[in-house]
């Protein structure tokens, strides 16, 4: 059965589109705000754990339930879960926006059109330099790819609807840790500049003269000494404010998808070779094979650079509209491969 939901889906995907309709994410930051207490604060492996093992257990209770039903229902709850564990956004709208904008030759559209191929915010500082900007948003656009389907039919396929759904929750906890942390940086810049512009108006509305000549001096320090009291205890008071917000530290995040994310390029890669350059991309794909520390974009920016036997790190206005185009091409065509072994393996179980 969980063979034919990921045919289903995978057909559905390709031709439809992702479902929108289905991707309601408006629970995650009550949730991560409701557990984010001090007992967990020192603990971030301990809070992600909780944050991702709560809705994976009522997901497990939902598949069991409708199991105990009907195979019809379960055949149902499974697919919804699958669907809902699909990426997010209208990929091909944000590439073809990104080629409209370097063709358009705008600097701040082609800025912001290669910020919403980010997977996440914030997740790396766009660089001003164009070439190093289209090396980045490439390596930017082919992981948005892997991470919104290959990723989640792999795991689906491998260990079920529950691992496909706990890395999609990973990735979204990712992407509200990064909102949150621009969030909060933006509030701390602007208490700052709050601070700065009082204490300078406190200093221009000083009215001197009005001390008497002996005890001036003693006075002046004593106001000084005040002043910085107070500002010491300013800034106490707004550590202690920035500790009560919702910040725990992401790198058991990190690690997480990461492990979740290595096999899924190792085999992409190889697929590539298959629907890309072969020689070029089995090259490129040989060297990072059994590297436990290079990151997944990186590792999959070398398997698209040789399947399109092209220098991921040389793209000018011209190269990167054409080899964005490619790359959607080159997705099109590995899915379509996947589908075909799929269907294959299905006829001959039958």
């Amino acid at each position: 059965m969980l063979l034919t939901v990921l045919l289903i889906a995978l057909i559905c995907v390709r031709w439809f589109g992702t479902p929108s309709w289905l991707h309601f994410d408006q629970w995650v930051k009550p949730w991560l705000e409701a557990i984010s207490g001090k007992s967990l604060r020192n603990k971030p492996w301990l809070y992600w754990l909780i944050a991702a093992l709560v809705p994976l257990a009522i997901a497990a209770y939902a598949l069991q339930w409708s199991a105990h039903q009907s195979g019809f229902l379960e055949f149902i709850v499974t697919a919804f879960i699958l669907l809902y564990s699909i990426g997010r956004d209208d990929f091909k709208a944000q590439v073809q926006g990104f080629i409209a904008a370097v063709r358009g030759a705008d600097n701040d559209a082609i800025k912001a059109a290669a910020r919403e191929l980010q997977a996440s915010p914030a997740e790396e500082e766009l660089a001003d330099d164009r070439a190093e900007l289209y090396h980045q948003t490439l390596l930017n656009a082919a992981y948005r790819a892997m991470e919104r389907v290959f990723v989640v039919f792999f795991w689906f396929a491998m260990l079920g609807p529950l691992a496909a759904l706990a890395y999609r929750i990973l990735r979204i906890f990712y992407s509200e840790y990064q909102a949150r942390r621009i969030e909060l940086n933006a509030q701390h810049a602007n208490s700052t500049e709050e601070q700065a512009s009082s204490t300078s108006e406190d200093t221009d509305t000083q009215e001197p003269g009005t001390q008497e000549v002996g005890s001036s001096e003693p006075q002046a320090l004593e106001h000084s000494s005040q002043d910085q009291s107070s500002a010491e205890v300013k800034q106490e008071a707004n550590v202690e404010a920035k500790g009560d917000d919702f910040v725990i530290d992401a790198k058991p995040l990190n690690k997480l998808l990461w492990l979740l994310e290595w096999p899924v390029v190792r085999v992409l890669g190889l697929s590539f070779a298959i629907t890309g350059n072969f020689m070029s991309c089995m090259q490129r794909w040989r060297d990072s094979l059994l590297c436990f520390k290079t990151p997944s974009k990186k590792v999959l920016g070398n398997a698209v650079g040789g399947a399109l036997d092209i220098d991921v790190e040389k793209l000018d206005c011209e190269a990167i509209c054409c080899e964005m185009e490619t790359l959607q091409s080159l997705f099109y065509r590995t899915g379509l491969f996947w589908l075909c072994a799929l269907a294959i393996y299905l006829m001959l179980a039958l």
